[in-house]
This record gives C-alpha cells, structure tokens and sequence, in this order.
C-alpha cells in the first residue's frame, strides 16, 4: 500500500473542503475532546463506541473532526484493535460484556461470515455524528467517512476496516466506501441495548480491497 496514493487523493478531499471553507482537526487528548463533541451537538457517546483516554494517549485511536470557521460540524472515532489469534465473535463478545457490565448475557451470536472473515488487525470506525443544522450533505459526509479510512490507513498496519450502521441506512455503505455488506451481522441477547438492533448491518473493507482501490481510483474520485 503505497503512502503517497492515500496521501493523493487526502489531498483532493482537503481541497474540495477548502473550496467550502472547511478544514479537518484531529483529536488525540483526551481532555479536549468534551468541549468539541458539544460543539458537534453530540450529547452522548455509545457504550460499543467509546474510546478510552489510554486508547487515545497511546496512538490506538483518534477522532477526526470537520470543522467550519472555529466550530466542529462533524465527528467520528477510528481506533485500532488486534485480535491476534482471537476471532471476531470472542472478541465482539468480550467487547459487549465489558461495556455492559451488569447483564449476564449480551450477545446472543455472532454471524459466521464475520468469525470467518474479520480477522487480524482491525480499524471500527465509530461515534459519528453530523450538526444538527448541517445535515443534508451526502457528498460532504462521503468525502468525511473517506477521508477517515484514508488517515487510519496511513497511521496502522490493518487487515479490515469496518463500522456498525442501521439497516435502513445501508445505501450509505457506497458513500462509505465499504464493499462488504453483511446483513444480521449480530444478535443481540433480548432485550437488546438502547440503540442497538438485530437488523443492524456491518460494513467491511479488506486491506487488499482497500489497497487495490487507492491505485487505481483518480485522487478525489472514491
């Protein structure tokens, strides 16, 4: 995966913010993140979604911000995970467990496509939200979710990226620029979390799909 590819077509996605006096900012303390997710308007961060100070500090994770003027607009999370030898359902169970402390049981099952194929080195993308009076711009929230894959990529050594999206959302995964598609991806143990369904889809990208992807696409045209 060459560095300069993801920087190429960075580049084009900055320009094309410029031209609407948008700049992006990256988020690594901690203590600052508060007060921009509120600029943001998000007034909560989803248990599955959390990122951790330590997470932050060690440089497993970040969150990008768009902002305009000296406000954020928009926000997401990216964080690094490494399954090692573990496979995905484990990990995804253990996740829920932790987040969730006080129930038994939270994940009933997780699908076999994704034990089979999200293995390795993980990107979750995660935490995003859009302005209240912002939203509406698709082509400005693809260029943003692109944009966040590309900078994750050039920061880790990855295997699979991937995020967590409502089923009635799922035309966004071309925006998102994800190509696998998995649908009933987890269910959860009844009932499920406030937030959570088990028609939620998964959206996946491979490290030889998102390199080959990178290569041969003009900058600016993902």
């Amino acid at each position: 995966m060459e560095p300069k590819n993801i920087r190429a077509h960075m580049q084009a996605i900055e320009e094309r913010f410029k031209a609407e006096n948008l700049t992006l900012y990256v988020c690594t303390n901690p203590d600052e993140l508060p007060a921009l997710l509120h600029e943001v308007g998000k007034k909560s961060i989803h248990p599955m979604s959390e990122v951790s100070g330590e997470e932050l500090a060690a440089g497993r994770a970040f969150w990008l911000f768009l902002k305009r003027a000296d406000r954020c607009i928009t926000c997401i999370s990216a964080k690094l995970v490494d399954l090692g030898g573990k496979d995905f359902g484990r990990y995804f169970r253990g996740l829920a467990a932790s987040r969730y402390g006080g129930r038994k049981e939270v994940v009933a099952s997780v699908s076999q496509p994704l034990v089979d194929e999200l293995q390795g080195r993980l990107i979750y993308f995660g935490g995003i939200e859009v302005a209240p009076d912002e939203r509406g711009g698709i082509r400005r929230l693809g260029d943003f979710a692109q944009y966040v894959k590309l900078l994750a990529a050039l920061r880790w050594d990855f295997d699979w990226m991937y995020t967590i999206i409502a089923y009635k959302h799922r035309r966004l995964a071309d925006d998102y620029g994800f190509n696998g598609k998995y649908r009933n991806a987890i269910r959860w143990a009844d009932p499920a979390p406030e937030g959570l369904a088990n028609d939620q889809m998964i959206l996946g990208l491979n490290a030889v799909h998102f390199s080959h992807i990178v290569s041969s696409v003009e900058p600016g045209k993902l």
